[in-house]
Parts: C-alpha cells; sequence; structure tokens
C-alpha cells in the first residue's frame, strides 16, 4: 500500500464551490473505476494553510496506480482538476504497521 497526500490550491477563489461540487459528484465516483485506489478523501485545509484543499489517496501500489494514471478515465478527471486547481505539493509513503483507528 501506498499514501499519497496532494496540497492543492485553487486557482480562484471563485472556484470553491464548483470544486467541492466535482468533488462529491464527479471525483468520488471515479475512483470506484480506478483498481488501484483503495481509498480517496479530499479534505478543506483549517488554518492559515498555504493551500486551500489536501486529498488522501491511498493505493495498492505505485506501478498500479501509475498504469490507471494512463486510463482516458484518469486524464478526464486530470483536465477538469486542472481548469480550477493545482497540487502545489505531494508526499508519499508506505505506511508503518500496525497503526491506529478508532471506530466511530
Amino acid at each position: 500500500m501506498l499514501t499519497i497526500i496532494d496540497h492543492i490550491r485553487l486557482k480562484h477563489p471563485d472556484h470553491r464551490a464548483a470544486f467541492v461540487k466535482w468533488v462529491r459528484e464527479v471525483d468520488y465516483a471515479a475512483c470506484r473505476d480506478l483498481p488501484s485506489v483503495v481509498r480517496f478523501e479530499m479534505h478543506e485545509a483549517a488554518g492559515n494553510a498555504e493551500f486551500d484543499f489536501f486529498e488522501i489517496i491511498l493505493v495498492s501500489s505505485r506501478e498500479a496506480f501509475e498504469r490507471d494514471m494512463k486510463l482516458p478515465l484518469f486524464h478526464s478527471l486530470q483536465a477538469r482538476f486542472s481548469e480550477m486547481a493545482s497540487v502545489v505539493r505531494q508526499i508519499a509513503g508506505a505506511p508503518v504497521p500496525p497503526g491506529y483507528a478508532r471506530r466511530a
């Protein structure tokens, strides 16, 4: 497993509502059709961050995700994303097991 964290900056503040709507209605739904994606979440950045959002993507492997990145679906997502925002920083790494999660 590989976790990818992208810091995202909107190209214009007026894009916020359209970006959130697109994430909820298109981006999340598309993940079901990207075989490498295990989990995906978009978060609004809090406070005085130098970015507006950050996404956390858990993928089965870097190689599998790179294959997904060649799919037409991924290219269509990337095209729309690029109209509204850009990734200003990316961090990737493998988890240190076992980790901790409280079940709500």
